[in-house]
């Protein structure tokens, strides 16, 4: 299949990419830099940088695709969701449905969406199944509502128009290639941690909140190995899944994790939000049972590859 690969140039994709090129897809790329400036490498894709909230660019570059990888947004830690709300929720609503009507109007007929666990943001069940984030209440952050819009978007464009979508949601990404913001919290909490712990040797290390907050991390080719693999397979058709490690660990116990120093890591709260989301665990249950998915990396593995990869 001919595929278009939106935010290609994110950590996510640059591990999906090699998957559908090795599978023999062929894949454009596009993006517009719009996190970390321009990146140059050396690509055996296509690529175009462009904005997607430009409903004529996107007409012109979706002509001839056959599927999408829809992976374009706005990703930020809980620092960045609360400093740019309205760029979140306005643009990455607005160019995911100028691609859906993009590929209406050019009969594409599937699109994988990379959404995100934060449409739990609200859900009181833990581990969460894929059916309690429409049963939760909506949640607060403009990110979280963004990503379960999106999915809504995909669902009501397959009722209407036929449209077939896959929608993934990852949980708590790790990865060696994220680099922290200038602020505490613009990037994901792992991202900064690594940098205050590793590079700055922070004792005590700042945090948000009390640093009780629960996540479930996740290595990065674990995720990219199921949106390649399975986004053009029928299996998937009008189907969510989530997608991660139900391995439970709060803010702290993670830094502990990292910390290489000799004496006691202690920590100094220097943000809080009261939004922050208190526990967020995946049932993995459903692409366990229809798809085979394991993780692969315990928490700890996942830190001992970032290390690996800085030195």
């Amino acid at each position: 299949m001919k595929i278009l690969v939106t935010g290609s140039e994110g950590s996510l994709m640059q591990y999906v990419i090699p998957i559908l090129l090795k599978s023999g897809h062929e894949v454009i790329g596009v993006d517009n830099f719009a996190r970390y400036g321009e990146i140059e490498r050396n690509r055996d894709y296509e690529f175009i940088r462009g904005d997607l909230t430009d409903k004529d660019f996107v007409d012109d570059i979706i002509k001839d695709v056959e599927g999408v990888v829809q992976a374009a947004a706005l990703i930020y830690g809980v620092g960045g969701f609360h400093k740019f709300p309205a760029d979140i929720l306005s643009k990455d609503i607005v160019l995911h449905q100028n691609i859906l009507w993009a590929m209406v109007n050019n009969n594409i007929k599937k699109i994988a969406y990379i959404s995100s666990s934060m449409v739990y943001e609200k859900c009181d069940k833990h581990p969460s199944k894929e059916e309690d984030a429409f049963d939760s209440i909506t949640p607060s952050t403009d990110y979280g509502l963004s990503k379960l819009v999106g999915e809504k978007l995909c669902i009501a464009f397959a009722k209407q128009y036929g449209l077939k979508y896959v929608i993934w949601r990852p949980f708590n990404i790790i990865t060696p290639h994220e680099k922290s913001g200038e602020e505490q919290g613009i990037s994901h909490v792992f991202a900064d941690f690594i940098t205050s712990l590793i590079v700055e040797k922070k004792n005590p290390m700042p945090i948000i909140g009390d640093g009780e907050q629960v996540r479930c991390f996740t290595w990065i080719e674990d995720v990219a190995n199921m949106i390649g693999d399975w986004s053009f397979n029928d299996r998937t058709d009008n189907e969510t899944y989530n997608i991660g490690n139900p391995e439970p660990i709060t803010m702290k116990d993670l830094a502990r994790l990292i910390y290489q120093g000799d004496d006691e890591l202690k920590f100094v709260t220097t943000k809080s939000y009261s939004d922050d989301v208190i526990t967020r665990i995946p049932d993995i249950s459903k692409a366990k049972r229809e798809l085979g998915f394991e993780p692969t990396a315990k928490v700890e593995e996942s830190i001992r590859r970032c290390m690996e990869h800085m030195v």
